[in-house]
């Protein structure tokens, strides 16, 4: 059963930079696909799955600019451990979001009951030291850098021995800016 979730990929250059916080270390693993998450799916059948594919087509805006400033950390189990960075809000991401669950929602895949907090995962760090933590947020600071989403993404978490998502489809934004 393919798990599924759509997201706004992250540029290369972005990717670096965030890479460029995280010490490599036995305790830390960066995120590999670097993305926004725009909505969770979850499992579903291979013909559910095609069918969100083929109706997410429908959903189509103008190009825009977000907003990556600044980091902070996630609790997971209760500690401090998945390192994220904060998109600052912004109308044309809300809409996106919107627009998504509205086609889901006629494909019968309910709301997530949890806030949408639009972040990138940059690591997750299993048991961070206070001075590891106080470290990646003073450089976590420094984060300010522009992403213009020209489109979004279909991806698919597939879990072998590590995480990895696959791009089952991408969506390319046609409409105009005014």
């Amino acid at each position: 059963m393919p798990r599924l979730f759509t997201a706004i990929e992250v540029s290369n250059d972005v990717d670096r930079e965030l890479n460029m916080l995280v010490p490599t270390t036995e305790q830390s693993v960066v995120q590999d696909t670097k993305h926004i998450t725009l909505r969770f799916i979850g499992n579903v059948t291979e013909a559910e799955a095609a069918a969100i594919e083929l109706e997410l087509i429908s959903v189509n805006v103008a190009s825009f600019a977000l907003t990556v400033s600044g980091c902070q950390f996630f609790k997971s189990h209760g500690a401090k451990t998945i390192f994220v960075t904060n998109i600052m809000p912004s109308a044309a991401l809300t809409d996106l979001h919107q627009l998504i669950t509205a086609v889901l929602l006629h494909r019968g895949i309910s709301v997530e009951e949890r806030k949408y907090l639009p972040h990138i995962t940059v690591a997750r760090i299993h048991r961070p030291s206070d001075i590891l933590i106080d470290s990646l947020l003073e450089k976590g600071k420094r984060v300010s850098t522009a992403l213009l989403v020209t489109g979004f993404v279909l991806y698919c978490a597939e879990h072998d021995s590590t995480q990895k998502y696959v791009k089952r489809r991408e969506y390319i934004f046609t409409k105009p800016n005014t």
